[in-house]
C-alpha cells in the first residue's frame, strides 16, 4: 500500500504516546473538580493547518502540535498527512487497531468544516493505568487531520465529554507558519532532500531522496528526526537506544552489526547500525540509528532505512547529515 509508511506512523503514535511517556515519566495525578474546560477562543496551529479552542488548564506543548496537562497526564495531539481520507479510512478497524494494542470501542460519521469524517472512541491498557481517547479524523482527497485527546480513565467523569467537545470544535485554518517551530535545526545533504510532508506528524524533519513521502518503495533511503514526546527519564541509555530500534514496526531487525557512543552538538548518546528487512515485502533493509540525550530531559532520535543494495551509498549520507543536527531551532527554517 502507498500510504503504508503514514498509516504506520498514524497507529504508532496513537499507541506510544503514552506508553513512552508514562514509562518513564512519573504520573501526576489530577483532583479537580468538575468544570467547563472549554475556552472559547481558538489557537492556530498552522503547521498543521487547523484551529482548537484550548482546554482551560491546559498548555501549549513544545514538542508536538497541541496541548498537554501534566498534572492530568492529559493531551491533545494534532497531526496532518498528506493522504487521502478515503485511504485512512479503510485502515479505521477493530483489528487494525488492536495490532498497536488499542480497543476501538465506536465510531461514527461526523462532518468537520464540511468534510467528512469518523469520531473514534479508543481505550488503552499502559502499565496498570486505563486510557481513554477520543479521536476526530477527517479530510479530502488531499489531506487527512487526526485530533487525539487523551486522558486518564479515572479522570473520565471530569474530561472525557469536555475533551469530546473540543476535538469537535476543530476547523480548518488557512494561516500559515511564519517560521519553522521545530526545536532544533538539521541541514540536508547531498541526495537527501526536506520532505514537508512530514511536517504535520509533529515536531519532526523527514528527508528522502526526492522529498517526498511516503516513499515509492520500503527500500528507498529516508531519514527522520524527532524529539521525545516529554522529558523521559533514561537510567540505562544505550539499553534504551537498543529498545527504540526494535520498535519500528513494519521492520525486523535481524542483528545489531555495530553500537558505538557518539557526541553531537556537545549531546552525547549512542550510534548503531543493523540490518533488518521489511516485513511486508521481506526486503533487506540496513538500519541506522542516532539516539542523544539533552541536559534537560528526554532524547532526540535520528533514524535512516535503506534497502541494502543502496546502503553503500546512503548511509554515509545517514552519518553527515545526523551530525549537522544542532540543539536550538537557530536557522532551522534556512
Amino acid at each position: 500500500m502507498r500510504y503504508k509508511f503514514i498509516i504506520l506512523l498514524l497507529t504508532q503514535s496513537l499507541a506510544l504516546w503514552h506508553s513512552f511517556a508514562w514509562s518513564d515519566l512519573a504520573i501526576a495525578q489530577a483532583n479537580s473538580s468538575q468544570q467547563n474546560i472549554i475556552d472559547s477562543q481558538l489557537v492556530d496551529f498552522p503547521e498543521v493547518g487547523l484551529a482548537i479552542p484550548k482546554p482551560e488548564g491546559f498548555e501549549k506543548a513544545s514538542s508536538f502540535y497541541g496541548f498537554q496537562q501534566a498534572a492530568s497526564s492529559s493531551s491533545v495531539l494534532l497531526a496532518k498527512v498528506p493522504a487521502p481520507f478515503s485511504e485512512i479510512r479503510k485502515v479505521i478497524s477493530k483489528k487494525r487497531f488492536a495490532e498497536e494494542k488499542l480497543s476501538l470501542i465506536s465510531q461514527q460519521p461526523i462532518k468537520i468544516s464540511s468534510q467528512n469524517g469518523l469520531l473514534l472512541q479508543v481505550g488503552q491498557s499502559v502499565f496498570s493505568q486505563r486510557v481513554q481517547k477520543w479521536i476526530v479524523v477527517f479530510g479530502d482527497e488531499k489531506n487527512t487531520y487526526w485530533i487525539t485527546a487523551a486522558f486518564l480513565e479515572e479522570d473520565a467523569p471530569r474530561l472525557s465529554e469536555p475533551l469530546k467537545k473540543i476535538v469537535l470544535a476543530t476547523t480548518i485554518s488557512s494561516s500559515k507558519p511564519s517560521v519553522s517551530s521545530l526545536p532544533f535545526s538539521i541541514k540536508a545533504v547531498d541526495g537527501l532532500i526536506m520532505a514537508p510532508g512530514l511536517s504535520g506528524l509533529g515536531k519532526a524533519a523527514g528527508f528522502t531522496k526526492d522529498g517526498q513521502i511516503p516513499q515509492k518503495s520500503p527500500q528507498d533511503p529516508i531519514f527522520i528526526v524527532a524529539p521525545s514526546l516529554g522529558d523521559v527519564v533514561v537510567i540505562d541509555r544505550q539499553k534504551f537506544a537498543d529498545r527504540r530500534l526494535y520498535q519500528y514496526r513494519g521492520t525486523k531487525i535481524n542483528s545489531i552489526k555495530s553500537r558505538s557512543e557518539i557526541s553531537i552538538d556537545n549531546l552525547s548518546g549512542w550510534e548503531i547500525e543493523a540490518a533488518g528487512q521489511d516485513q511486508k515485502t521481506k526486503a533487506p533493509l540496513k538500519l541506522y540509528q542516532v539516539m542523544l540525550f539533552p541536559k534537560q530531559g528526554g532524547y532526540v532520535l535520528m533514524t535512516g532505512i535503506v534497502g541494502t543494495q543502496q546502503a553503500n551509498v546512503y548511509l554515509p549520507k545517514f552519518k553527515a547529515i545526523a551530525r549537522t543536527y544542532k540543539n536550538s531551532p537557530e536557522d532551522s527554517n534556512k
